[in-house]
């Protein structure tokens, strides 16, 4: 039977571990903030923003934590970074297309 006191400290568990994995993701993604030249481009990133040359590139989370790019639709990459880096290598010397939805 689930009595007061068992039902709050059920939900002082709860908050307490939601706090613990926003704190997570907060560190995780401030990890993920960079700015730097990868093969003659300058790549940024921060959150989740990516930018190539300035020209804004489309990043989707995906549920496990990994990023896509419309530039790699179907590759997951474990860090922004890592998608940015990549995208590069797949554009060459072109620019992202930015369309909307």
């Amino acid at each position: 039977m689930l009595n007061r006191r068992r039902l709050l400290m059920t939900s002082a568990v709860a908050v307490a571990g939601g706090v613990t994995l926003g704190w997570n993701v907060l560190v995780a993604n401030a990890d993920q903030e960079f700015d730097e030249i990868y093969d003659g481009r300058r790549i940024r990133g921060k959150a989740d923003l990516l930018f190539v040359d300035g020209d804004l590139v489309h990043v989707m989370r995906n549920g496990d934590g990994s990023y896509t790019t419309s530039i790699n639709h179907y590759e997951s990459f474990s860090s922004l970074r890592d998608a940015a880096k990549r995208a590069v290598d797949t554009l060459g010397d072109l620019r992202p297309v930015t369309h909307a939805h």
